[in-house]
């Protein structure tokens, strides 16, 4: 009834504004999406930048006005003699009256005494008929006396004034004061030109950044989509023989190369249940032919042996359709491996920018949308992951901990996001191995999630690697191992001995599919490696992966790569 209550009270205009940002936004293209983020981004930058450089350069001129104005006081203050001023007014007078000319923004320049009343003026000097009145309370009058200036903005009319009082010394002694007015129209002036330089610079930037992801989009992604698009619809159709020619190297450009092996597998297969079923339809109709000649019973059993051939034919079908199917999830587990790491990347820096209290309410909402947008397309990469063949491993001499320093610096924002505290151990001068700097990567930032996993409130996660002593016979005998740790919920013991194994998950339904380890047992078998765990019930694991470390030559990584090759 709360809820119901609750729901009513929401005028219709909010509920139809919220119907209507359901419906349009998910018809957002990706185009557009980027580019908005974009826009977004670099205008929030430029918009704080111009601020904060607004705000400095309006300090700095009202300090630099302040120090000319100071400056002019005290040497009105050092020109005037310690004795018998009063009879040297004429004076004072022409050296105020030049000052006065010399400086367009002085307006007013005052020379006062301290009497018994309180204070007299002395000399007076405006180029405004009207002069600002001389106002001075007990606490500024007690603030002159002990030797220490006055500073006051004001505003007279659209202009804006800035009042000075300096002590008047005779000797070491205040004796009175001097005010120096000046006009602060020519640093209004200049911080108006500075603001409009800020807004054109905005404006030109949007329009710039707006061309260039239009002609960058359609040349990257948009004619690789298109095509991969038109391929799949021919496909559709029954064209077998469509192909996605995309000649970049980037994700886009393997989806559509193992898009066009999909298809190649699918017309093979085609072509060999073509040529099963002309021999089945070749057989059927010769045992049809000898069965005719026989008797009755036999065309009965001919018959019932047709139906069974046309019942062993649909299973054919249907097992051409699984794979195809198995196909079609091996290039979409593909894609889901390739751009889940960048969502999960964007996902977290969108939240680190959501903790920002600075942020406007307008903002807020737009960058809580698009979170809730990556966040679908998150679910949707692990609905869509699969245990999918690894491509064979392109082994090279490698640095394992710098490969571990750019996952680490990649995934920051995650540990942030996750209230996880992380520290990392790097043993320095680690000897190189051969491996597939893309392959371990995978094999790291799986572990990574899944310690991640096991912490849903935080924890800490440490990663250390270290040079061990000899495990098993190999080249130097020399081995690296790398440790992960969580302080997680555990792993039992009836879960260690299985979860190596395909689709074998401890995650609810729909938040893992169980092949995480099994991809990274197969890494690390292609590596030459091992991986073990420890783990203990409510204290957390550790997962151990050793690599063996081979002498940098030529010889050892060819022999290396033909096993590989031969496996």
């Amino acid at each position: 009834m709360e809820t119901d209550k609750s729901t009513s009270i929401i005028p219709p205009s909010i509920r139809w504004v919220r119907s209507l940002i359901h419906q349009r936004i998910p018809q957002i293209g990706l185009k557009t999406k980027i580019t908005f983020l974009v826009i977004l981004i670099v205008t929030g930058v430029l918009l704080l930048g111009s601020y904060l450089d607004y705000h400095f350069a309006r300090k700095d001129q009202i300090d630099l006005y302040l120090d000319r104005n100071l400056y002019i006081a005290k040497q009105i203050d050092a020109s005037i003699p310690d004795q018998k001023m009063i009879h040297d007014l004429p004076h004072i007078r022409d050296e105020v009256e030049e000052w006065l000319l010399s400086r367009p923004s002085l307006m007013e320049i005052d020379v006062f005494l301290f009497s018994t009343k309180g204070w007299e003026l002395v000399v007076s000097n405006s180029k405004d008929v009207h002069l600002t009145p001389l106002t001075l309370s007990n606490e500024q009058n007690k603030r002159l006396k002990k030797d220490k200036y006055l500073s006051t903005l004001h505003d007279v009319g659209e202009e804006r004034w800035l009042e000075v009082i300096v002590p008047l010394h005779s000797g070491t002694r205040v004796i009175g004061g001097i005010r120096v007015v000046s006009t602060l129209d020519e640093a209004h002036s200049y911080l108006s030109k500075k603001r409009d330089r800020a807004v054109i610079l905005t404006f030109s930037s949007i329009l710039v950044i707006l061309i260039t992801l239009t002609m960058l989009y359609g040349k990257l992604v948009g004619d690789p989509i298109q095509k991969l698009v038109e391929a799949m619809s021919r496909a559709e159709k029954g064209d077998l023989e469509a192909e996605a020619h995309i000649q970049s190297g980037d994700e886009l450009g393997k989806l559509g190369r193992n898009f066009n092996r999909m298809l190649k597998t699918i017309r093979e297969t085609h072509e060999q249940n073509i040529q099963l079923l002309r021999q089945v339809n070749q057989f059927n109709e010769e045992l049809t032919r000898k069965i005719e000649v026989a008797t009755s019973e036999l065309a009965k059993r001919n018959e019932e042996l047709r139906l069974l051939n046309e019942a062993l034919f649909e299973s054919q079908r249907q097992l051409s359709q699984s794979e195809k199917l198995a196909a079609v999830g091996q290039v979409t587990a593909t894609m889901a491996h390739q751009i889940g790491t960048p969502l999960n990347s964007i996902s977290g820096y969108i939240q680190l920018i959501l903790q920002d209290g600075n942020l406007q309410p307008q903002d807020r909402d737009r960058l809580k949308i698009i979170e809730s947008q990556l966040d679908r397309l998150a679910d949707s990469v692990k609905d869509l992951l699969s245990f999918t063949r690894q491509p064979k491993p392109q082994l090279r001499s490698l640095d394992v901990n710098e490969v571990l320093e750019e996952l680490i610096h990649l995934s920051e924002p995650w540990f942030l996001a996750r209230n996880v505290r992380f520290s990392v151990t790097l043993s320095p001068d680690l000897p190189p191995i051969l491996g597939d700097p893309t392959h371990l990567q995978t094999l790291f930032l799986n572990l990574i999630t899944n310690a991640l996993d096991a912490m849903p409130q935080g924890g800490a996660l440490t990663i250390k690697t270290r040079q061990v002593p000899p495990l098993f016979s190999s080249g130097d005998g020399r081995w690296l191992e790398i440790s992960i740790t969580d302080t997680g919920i555990g792993i039992t013991e009836e879960s260690k001995k299985r979860i190596f194994r395909p689709f074998f998950t401890t995650k609810k339904m729909g938040e893992g599919t169980g092949l995480g380890l099994a991809i990274c047992e197969k890494i690390i078998k292609e590596h030459s490696g091992r991986i073990d765990v420890e783990s203990e019930v409510g204290k957390g694991s550790t997962f151990f992966i050793f690599i063996p470390v081979f002498a940098r030559n030529k010889t050892d990584e060819q022999n290396i790569s033909s096993s590989l090759g031969r496996g």
